[in-house]
């Protein structure tokens, strides 16, 4: 009996949620969903060097912090467990957390939302961002599985799950309720099930290396699409979901 491969997406986002003027008061024009989608062999190996790197940099007094954990924004401000870290110290941590990434080989997916031109083309059509981002991303995924002959779960930071109300109902209702968003003139109805997933769950970004990692993926993503930053997202590059024709990753919206 033959088997197949398995993996799991883990979800992050970086940006805002809110529409920008004229249409709310959001200074930030993206946002952006990304995943990291790890075997079980990276999982085990992103757990073991998520911690080296944490505990190599992150003085011991912190080490019992509730946010001990690998996050970007925290980093480049310096905030949190980063804040007894210079500037080079947090350059070089971030490098390392971007060579383990590198090293694991991961397939990288990402929905980047211009939140601008949403409001623009769709009006009060236009869906939440983080609902469109995510279910557009775990879509993707899907069809990935599929083209791999794989299967796979999905796992989120239950942070962003305790505030998303649409994100809970996908969450409990998705083995028997459709989750993809379709339609003309996007007029959108949830009109597919998903069944190279196997389970989709949330998760402590704590204890789960691969939502760490999905920050900072999907940060540099987020950068290099607001702020122009791009060093970083372009080392990613060989890693975004591809076949020997096309590269899939990432995805922006609206087209």
């Amino acid at each position: 009996m033959s088997t197949q491969q398995f993996c799991t997406l883990y979800l992050d986002a970086s940006g805002d949620t809110g529409w920008t003027p004229p249409y709310g008061r959001s200074k930030l024009r993206w946002y952006v969903v990304a995943g990291i989608a790890l075997t079980p062999e990276a999982d085990l190996q992103a757990d073991k060097e998520t911690d080296r790197i944490l505990r190599e940099y992150v003085p011991s007094s912190e080490w019992n912090s509730p946010k001990f954990e690998l996050c970007l924004h925290d980093l480049h401000r310096g905030d949190g467990v980063y804040s007894t870290l210079d500037h080079p110290t947090r350059w070089s941590m971030a490098n390392e957390v971007l060579n383990l990434i590198l090293h694991l080989r991961p397939t990288l997916f990402a929905t980047a939302i211009d939140k601008l031109r949403m409001k623009q083309k769709y009006g009060v059509n236009a869906i939440h961002p983080r609902s469109l981002g995510t279910r557009a991303t775990i879509h993707r995924y899907a069809m990935s599985l599929a083209r791999r002959n794989m299967i796979g779960s999905v796992r989120f930071d239950e942070e962003d799950y305790r505030k998303d109300l649409d994100l809970q109902q996908m969450v409990r209702t998705f083995k028997r309720s459709d989750i993809i968003i379709r339609g003309s003139v996007y007029q959108p109805r949830y009109v597919e099930r998903i069944d190279k997933i196997l389970d989709v769950s949330v998760a402590s970004s704590t204890m789960t290396p691969g939502i760490q990692l999905a920050d900072f993926c999907a940060r540099w993503s987020w950068l290099h699409f607001e702020r122009g930053k791009s060093d970083r997202f372009n080392q990613l590059s060989p890693l975004w979901d591809r076949d020997k024709t096309r590269i899939y990753e990432p995805s922006t919206v609206p087209k």
